[in-house]
C-alpha cells in the first residue's frame, strides 16, 4: 500500500501483532467471505423525501453491474450483486445476466421494491 493508506495500515499491524492477533489468519478468513453487494447502492442516495445526485453515477443496471464489477476487483469478495425491480428493469433479462458474468459476476438476489408509488 502506499500514502496514507498504507501508514495507516502498518499502523493497525503493528498495533494487532502487538495485542497477539494473528493478522494472516484474519485476512484469509475476511478474504474467504463472499458478501453481495445491492445494486441500488451504485445510483444516487437518497430519502423518500428527495434524491441527492452525483457526477458519474450509473445510468442503467448494466452500467451498475460494471461498477460492482471495479467494487469485486478491488476486494475479491464481492461476486454477486442483489437487483432491484422496478429499479433494475430491463427488456432483456438474460442480456443483463450474461453482461454480469462477463464481468466476472453474477446475478444474486432479486428483490421487489413494495415502497415505491407507482
Amino acid at each position: 500500500m502506499k500514502g496514507t493508506e498504507g501508514r495507516d495500515y502498518e499502523g493497525l499491524l503493528g498495533s494487532l501483532a502487538a495485542r497477539g492477533v494473528d493478522v494472516d489468519r484474519v485476512e484469509g478468513r475476511l478474504r474467504s467471505q463472499r458478501l453481495e453487494t445491492p445494486s441500488w447502492g451504485y445510483g444516487d442516495t437518497g430519502t423518500r423525501f428527495a434524491i441527492f445526485p452525483q457526477r458519474g453515477v450509473p445510468r442503467d443496471p448494466f452500467e451498475k453491474l460494471a461498477d460492482a464489477a471495479r467494487v469485486h476487483g478491488l476486494t475479491g469478495v464481492c461476486p454477486s450483486v442483489a437487483v432491484h425491480i422496478p429499479w433494475d428493469k430491463v427488456d432483456d433479462y438474460g442480456g443483463l445476466k450474461r453482461h454480469a458474468e462477463s464481468l466476472g459476476l453474477r446475478i444474486g438476489a432479486v428483490n421487489p421494491n413494495l415502497f415505491q408509488e407507482p
